[in-house]
């Protein structure tokens, strides 16, 4: 039974000022219940999150992780130039970045052949949500320049990873530096490209008794686009800070990002001129603290987010909406589509908050280590299209609303004996829409060298994903949505080895290879059947995908002298494929997975401070596309060449670098009907001032 009615808040900012208020008033925790007798020498950590502090598990190095990871450090994600968090992870193998538009300003991100909405995205600490949709999940207000870490899990599991992570996980670590400076960037390139980035990172010394640091950045990019309606602008600000002394740790941080964006294609191809604004407000507090044999994670956090998306782009160069309520363009009448009188009613417009809680405690004891979490959370939408009318608001255009609350409560425990490790959870998730499901996960890895150089793995896995707001309740433009969803959820069996070579040479060598099969229930798709015009949100019977991941990693043991040294180097290969086909139907998101997906990236170090960072990705990807004329053909397999060359100066302080993307001016396709980028040039100039 449904709830009242709640009384909710129209203002956007109020609910921004109420999550900041709310994690302020952690600064006073250390004085109470965290309060710990001084020992004078004080273990700051300065360096990234571990990987059981990103995913709230148990606390395992990379190298000992009983699963497919990668993790890109500083160096790979910033000197590149990539423009946008989805172009650092286009090349990570087993990801499958697809995008609207260009420099990532709509992205969808998936795993292992996974649907958009099947990635769970863990920033500083904290999941993230994007209750309305999962096209939105990627709205960050981070640079690349800003992160210092990227962790990306492959394979599902809601016991460790949370809820809606179907097919594997992507962590960031963009927390502030442990140095004083401050970073200015300026591009220009094609298309009007323009990027300006100001950052500055300050704070007491790491030996203060109570170390507080901060970090400030903004950034502003700006494009006319590459065709027709592809313009885009995005404004990014952060504020990151980070405090440590005897009581513990308390990272924060409050973000903004606002978008504008032509969206040629984006949606659907009947009507190609559409248009989006999206703003995202993300504030998070995180603390810890470590006893000789126990820690504890707290977070607290709240995200908004505002959607406004125009089937006919409403400006000068396109629609206008005469007052008798038709949109014309040049003259001509796109429909009889009078507000109130036909399915497009104008704009669509949608407010989501997100607000919620984890906490997570681990034991160290003589039978292994311990670990409890919970993590709750509330997601509430208000729309003139998405919810039901009894919860909406009569005196405003958010007519239509609905809310949940959703719980994970996870117990698990690990225990090494001699070379074998074997981890067991129990975890239950309950949403207040679709009941509680028990999600466990058991995990083995066996050093098969006794020094962690040859980690021989397994796992078992379940996860769970709930229908997004958009999902349950979109009709627009011959689009349906079904209250009758149920949730998705799989079952996942993967086997691998991790190889660390010549680990005492010049570089290191790191061989993984992995095998997969994940058995999907209830999966959530938006289907067209063949010789019809509507698209309806569906479950799909049991689809089983099966694949092969291969990963091989060179980096340099110690510090590289003389010309043309190899800096990094990366090799991977994924293969997949699925026990059903989209016959009779076009799938547009679980049955258009990658194939094959081949990713090489090489970073050289060359003569006179300069470096040279290339890479190739070859994609095949599973399925098709219904064109206009009702046509549906095959997504064609594409290979894209992109390189970074750049050039210190002054001691490292200023660098110069020219980026360009698809260098060999590819047409391709990777998500029905949506045009992307040829060729793309940026020249950049960044001052780093220590």
């Amino acid at each position: 039974m449904r709830r009242k009615k709640p009384a909710y808040d129209s203002e956007l900012m109020k609910h921004f000022s109420l999550s900041l208020a709310a994690f302020i008033a952690m600064f006073s925790f250390h004085g109470t219940a965290f309060a710990q007798t001084e020992t004078g020498n004080m273990a700051v950590d300065t360096t990234a999150l571990s990987p059981a502090a990103v995913t709230g598990g148990f606390s395992v190095t990379p190298e000992a992780a009983p699963r497919a990871l990668v993790v890109l450090d500083v160096q790979e994600i910033a000197e590149t130039g990539a423009p946008s968090v989805a172009d650092v992870l286009e090349t990570v193998p087993g990801i499958d970045v697809r995008s609207r538009g260009a420099v990532g300003i709509t992205t969808d991100l998936s795993v292992r052949g996974g649907t958009f909405e099947q990635t769970a995205l863990w920033v500083d600490g904290v999941r993230w949500s994007a209750p309305q949709t999962g096209h939105h999940l990627m709205d960050l207000p981070v640079d690349p320049e800003d992160i210092s870490r990227i962790e990306v899990f492959r394979g599902g599991a809601s016991s460790a990873l949370g809820t809606g992570a179907m097919t594997g996980a992507v962590a960031l670590t963009a927390g502030p530096s442990t140095q004083d400076g401050a970073l200015l960037v300026a591009e220009t390139g094609s298309n009007a490209w323009m990027r300006a980035k100001a950052r500055v990172d300050f704070g007491t010394d790491l030996n203060a008794k109570t170390v507080a640091r901060h970090r400030v950045s903004l950034s502003r990019i700006g494009t006319t686009g590459f065709a027709q309606n592809t313009d885009a602008s995005m404004l990014r600000a952060r504020y990151a800070g980070w405090l440590a002394g005897d009581w513990g740790s308390l990272r924060t941080s409050a973000g903004y990002v606002g978008k504008n964006f032509g969206a040629q294609n984006f949606y659907t191809a009947s009507f190609p001129f559409q248009y989006e604004e999206t703003q995202t407000l993300q504030a998070q507090a995180v603390y810890t603290k470590a006893w000789e044999n126990a820690s504890l994670e707290a977070a607290l956090h709240h995200r908004t987010h505002t959607d406004l998306f125009q089937l006919f782009r409403e400006h000068n160069d396109f629609f206008t909406l005469t007052d008798d309520g038709f949109y014309v363009m040049a003259g001509d009448t796109a429909g009889l589509y009078a507000p109130g009188a036909s399915w497009y009613a104008g704009p669509n417009q949608h407010v989501s908050h997100t607000t919620g809680g984890r906490v997570a405690w681990r034991l160290q004891s003589d039978l292994g280590e311990t670990f409890v979490s919970v993590d709750s959370r509330r997601e509430f939408v208000k729309s003139n299209v998405l919810g039901v009318d009894s919860l909406g608001d009569d005196d405003s255009v958010y007519r239509r609303a609905d809310f949940r609350f959703n719980t994970d409560v996870a117990v698990g425990h690990r225990a090494e004996v001699g070379v074998f490790a074997l981890s067991a959870t129990a975890a239950w998730n309950h949403n207040t829409m679709f009941g509680t499901r028990f999600v466990p996960g058991a995990e083995l890895s066996i050093d098969m060298s006794g020094d962690g150089s040859s980690i021989l793995f397994a796992s078992a896995n379940r996860s769970v994903r709930h229908p997004s707001f958009t999902d349950l309740y979109y009709t627009v433009g011959g689009a349906f949505g079904s209250r009758d969803l149920t949730s998705e959820w799989a079952d996942h069996l993967e086997t691998g080895v991790r190889l660390s070579l010549t680990k005492d040479a010049t570089y290191g060598v790191q061989f993984e290879q992995a095998l997969f099969q994940r058995q999907g229930h209830d999966l959530i798709d938006w289907a067209r059947p063949n010789g019809s015009d509507t698209t309806f949100a569906i479950n799909l019977r049991e689809v089983t995908f099966t694949g092969l991941e291969t990963v091989l990693n060179i980096t340099p043991n110690q510090a590289l002298t003389g010309d043309w040294q190899l800096r990094y180097a990366r090799l991977g290969f994924t293969t997949m494929d699925a026990s059903e086909t989209s016959a009779g139907f076009e799938s547009n998101y679980v049955l258009d997975g990658l194939k094959t997906k081949i990713d090489a990236s090489v970073g050289v170090q060359g003569p006179g401070a300069v470096r040279l960072d290339a890479r190739w990705s070859h994609q095949d990807r599973l399925g098709g596309y219904v064109v206009p004329g009702g046509e549906e053909v095959e997504f064609a397999p594409f290979s894209l060449v992109s390189f970074t060359l750049s050039k210190t100066f002054a001691s490292d302080q200023f660098r110069t670098y020219l980026r360009v993307d698809n260098a060999q001016d590819r047409e391709y396709v990777d998500l029905g009907n949506v045009q992307q980028p040829g060729r793309w040039l940026r020249l950049g100039f960044a001052y780093n001032m220590k």
